[in-house]
């Protein structure tokens, strides 16, 4: 092709050819060492293959335990960073719903939703019981509830690592 460097076309090939084998896979390791057989380049680089045994590699201890999360120090900033300004704070336009401003814990822990009053807000250590939960994870109206997703579209949407907090403070039984 004229005008394209040629460099970056194969990096691009290389990269492309990379992505689709997994180098754990048997296949992906007989295909390296059948695509180099003949060129004198040699695939055996002194691995050894992964242990099919249930034993846990020697030497590896468990995890610790998720630390405790406290609404205090966890989950209100982010309420505070997504949910506060404009929306739910006093005065705000969904101050009717939930006021998450300041410390909501109150107003949050074990009282009923009011779009799903036979569901809580938030049930200490049942997330599928935690209309809250079902609001900012997408499933609410599955749940039964109604309205849109929080925070809505046109708000910053919670990270991952936002879901997996408020997650785990409703699974851990609610830590003020």
């Amino acid at each position: 092709m004229p005008g394209l460097p040629v460099r970056p076309l194969v990096l691009l090939a290389a990269l492309a050819a990379c992505a689709e084998r997994d180098p754990l896979d048997s296949d992906s390791v007989t295909d390296a060492t059948s695509m180099s057989e003949g060129t004198g380049a040699s695939t055996d680089h002194g691995t050894t293959p992964p242990s099919t045994t249930d034993e846990p590699p020697t030497g590896s201890i468990p995890g610790p335990n998720p630390p405790e999360l406290g609404y205090a120090a966890h989950i209100q900033p982010i309420w505070d960073a997504h949910c506060v300004v404009g929306c739910h704070t006093p005065g705000g336009t969904s101050a009717a719903w939930v006021v998450l401003s300041d410390n909501a814990f109150a107003s949050l822990v074990e009282r009923p939703a009011l779009e799903l009053p036979q569901m809580m807000r938030v049930a200490p250590g049942d997330l599928d019981g935690s209309y809250l939960w079902h609001k900012v994870n997408g499933t609410h109206i599955e749940a039964g509830g109604s309205g849109v997703s929080m925070p809505p579209a046109f708000a910053d949407a919670l990270s991952t690592d936002d879901l997996d907090t408020i997650s785990q403070w409703i699974a851990q039984g609610c830590s003020p």
